[in-house]
């Protein structure tokens, strides 16, 4: 048992020696990469949903298919202006958004308090007490079966 632990433990060193011992610029390089394979994976999902080859794409795209294989094995980036022609090809839409940390993320959805004795889960302006709202009506069926 005291073996595996061992292992275990060499294990975890090699990793964070691989991991944490990189240049700032390795990092950005890998990021670079990560980040070309979100939209490719979105763009190759699109294809298999088409039907098309790497070699469709290349020709609604207006390049060639040696590039397009380059870009899917990472050997080169691809630059905005592909992806723009991936989109129109596609028919897609990229949405690219922040990512937000756990901290802001709790932040943004903890109750705070209206300054008037009241919690609420969203942050507002100035609350309107006075405002009515239409509570919607509920249809209840007497025959639903509860499973």
């Amino acid at each position: 048992m005291n073996t595996i632990l061992n292992e275990s433990q060499r294990i975890k060193e090699a990793f964070d020696e691989l991991f944490n011992n990189r240049t700032e610029e390795e990092k950005i390089w890998t990021e670079s990469r990560l980040l070309m394979f979100r939209f490719l994976s979105i763009i190759e999902t699109k294809c298999e949903e088409l039907g098309w080859t790497r070699k469709e794409l290349a020709s609604k795209v207006g390049t060639s298919a040696s590039y397009i294989t380059q870009l899917f094995r990472g050997d080169k980036l691809v630059n905005m202006i592909t992806l723009a022609k991936f989109q129109k090809a596609l028919g897609i839409e990229f949405d690219i958004s922040e990512v937000h940390s756990y901290e802001e993320t709790v932040e943004a959805y903890s109750p705070v308090s209206d300054g008037q004795g009241f919690w609420v889960y969203h942050k507002f302006g100035i609350a309107d007490y006075d405002s009515r709202e239409e509570i919607p009506f509920l249809e209840y069926d007497n025959n639903a079966k509860v499973a």
